[in-house]
């Protein structure tokens, strides 16, 4: 009976993007394509892994530190930054702020570097025809407004919340209180699909319905949520049958 008047109470559904709707090219969201030509996959695991780990982490303690964004040419900047950081704190290599910019420039711009996940756009779509609200709550920037809009995948959307629009990161409240404000839905009457068992947590406890991503390899289950695979699963949740 609980779980039939959940069934019936939910009116809209919110989707992260990375490693539920999309996934990187590469398999890693800041070494691009464009990072590869310069520095081979090769190149970079022949350095030492906590050095590497240790500089990713300096590089990316900006982009923390400083997330909000308003628009596209601010994330290529502080982008190049991190790349510059990222390079040159690493031992025997180079990078020039030309280099930075072109690697930052193209991954904000080059719609190849993302990849929908096939049977995203029939998911999207089969949900909208059952009635639902779809939106959005994503640990990102500017670029991926662009990139939306850009592949088509907008236009299932209702809303769309960026955590650099807010310069907080997830699970942090705040930022679903945000969408579900937008939405005009409260919380009892939503659910919210992710890749990591943290913002369900955070989601769970605001009065969403959670559902696992389990997309990027060696995600672990758990067996609180319901768990799904690839986008198409989620049509087949009984909860979201109607």
């Amino acid at each position: 009976m609980m779980k039939e008047s959940i069934k019936m109470s939910i009116r809209a559904i919110f989707f992260d993007l990375g490693w539920t709707l999309e996934i990187p090219e590469t398999g890693d969201w800041m070494l691009t394509t464009c990072f590869r030509k310069y520095y081979p996959k090769d190149v970079t695991d022949r350095i030492d892994r906590d050095l590497w780990h240790n500089a990713m982490r300096k590089a990316a303690q900006p982009l923390i530190d400083y997330h909000r964004m308003d628009d596209l040419e601010t994330e290529i900047k502080d982008f190049a930054q991190f790349y510059e950081i990222l390079m040159s704190s690493l031992p025997s290599v180079t990078i020039t702020p030309e280099i930075a910019e072109e690697i930052s420039r193209d991954r904000c711009y080059n719609l190849d570097n993302v990849l929908t996940l096939p049977g995203t756009v029939h998911t999207l779509q089969t949900l909208k025809d059952r009635g639902y609200l779809l939106g959005v709550i994503s640990d990102n920037w500017p670029s991926t407004r662009y990139r939306l809009e850009k592949t088509d995948l907008a236009q299932y959307f209702d809303q769309i919340t960026i955590s650099s629009d807010l310069g907080i990161y997830k699970p942090d409240e705040r930022l679903f209180l945000h969408a579900l404000q937008e939405m005009g839905v409260p919380a009892q009457e939503s659910a919210f699909v992710d890749d990591l068992a943290m913002n369900l947590e955070t989601a769970e406890e605001l009065g969403m319905y959670p559902v696992l991503s389990l997309v990027k390899p060696n995600t672990k289950e758990d067996p609180r949520y319901a768990m799904i695979h690839a986008p198409e699963e989620l049509l087949e949740l009984e909860i979201f049958r109607k």
